[in-house]
């Protein structure tokens, strides 16, 4: 996929274009923020892809649907583009109260498929934000396809600059975000910003574990240079030193490795490939490959910031 490759190249290096000249202009203010810049840029042109709207409706073509008329259903293959799928998006929606009345936030929202799922399935309303515009771009297309943009409205922004006021939210919804972000107490403190008194922050996220050095590529990354796992026991610590109070916290490994085995073995048309590239069969199986051999840990993870 060379013009793939070339559109990330492009955004990585008009992003670092524009910190260098920051840096030349502001050079005080500037360099401490330097090195935190080009790795969102790196992380940002690690996920793009141009085009991950005219694949999908190619795919839905084919498959016989209209692209103008979409439902959650019809897309439950391709918009849930953490491991396991759908069914950890469901197990994940079981862990907390949901309702017509609350308001959600789903950082690192993807094309907003977790987003669009709540909102269809419990009339809840949900916010998403996401570092990529193609996912953003593309998620808006789908939510008004689905009919589902009165509730759920998603927005390129970073995770660790969260655009919201305090105690906004219920709930706040994160799955495969942490992996590719250093500053994991910068993002911890912002969601408990945002978080209602009594809110949840529900996450799947990725731990290494003791079975030795993480196998690349992996989905989130070509190599260590933008993966940033932790031990479970620092990701606990960063959760109580951010404030939270751990409900749940659920070894998820066999779900993730038995979903990759379903997909990877019998790929639908409308498939994660479409977002992530080619290349996206041999990423997943080396995740696949991770868990396996316990390099890394698939968590699910609810928490909440203790009522006042």
């Amino acid at each position: 996929m060379a013009s793939s490759s070339q559109g990330r190249h492009k955004v990585g290096v008009s992003i670092r274009r524009i910190v260098a000249h920051l840096s030349r202009c502001y050079p005080r203010s500037i360099e401490r923020d330097t090195a935190m810049a080009e790795r969102t840029a790196d992380v940002q042109a690690h996920w793009t892809r141009p085009g991950v709207l005219a694949r999908i409706d190619a795919a839905l073509t084919e498959l016989g649907h209209d692209p103008e008329n979409l439902s959650p259903e019809i897309l439950a293959t391709v918009e849930h583009l953490h491991s396991g799928g759908l069914a950890t998006t469901r197990d994940q929606a079981k862990r907390i109260a949901v309702t017509d009345d609350s308001r959600v936030l789903d950082v690192g929202c993807g094309i907003g498929g977790p987003a669009r799922y709540l909102a269809h399935n419990y009339g809840c309303r949900v916010e998403g934000i996401d570092l990529t515009p193609e996912l953003i771009e593309t998620g808006r297309v789908l939510t008004e396809r689905c009919k589902l943009a009165d509730r759920v409205v998603l927005q390129a922004g970073n995770a660790l600059d969260l655009p919201y006021p305090d105690q906004a939210f219920d709930v706040v919804w994160c799955q495969n975000v942490s992996m590719n972000i250093a500053d994991k107490a910068g993002l911890l403190a912002g969601v408990y910003r945002v978080l209602k008194p009594g809110g949840l922050f529900t996450s799947t996220e990725y731990s290494v574990g003791p079975g030795g050095d993480i196998v690349f590529p992996v989905p989130w990354a070509y190599d260590a240079s933008i993966n940033f796992l932790e031990s479970a026991d620092v990701m606990r610590a960063q959760y109580h030193t951010a404030g939270f109070r751990i409900l749940e916290w659920m070894n998820y490994s066999n779900n993730a490795i038995e979903h990759y085995e379903r997909m990877l073995s019998a790929p639908p048309k409308l498939s994660g490939r479409l977002i992530f590239g080619d290349d996206a069969p041999e990423r997943q199986r080396n995740s696949q490959r991770n868990l396996i051999e316990g390099r890394s840990i698939f968590w699910m993870i609810t928490a909440e910031r203790p009522k006042l």
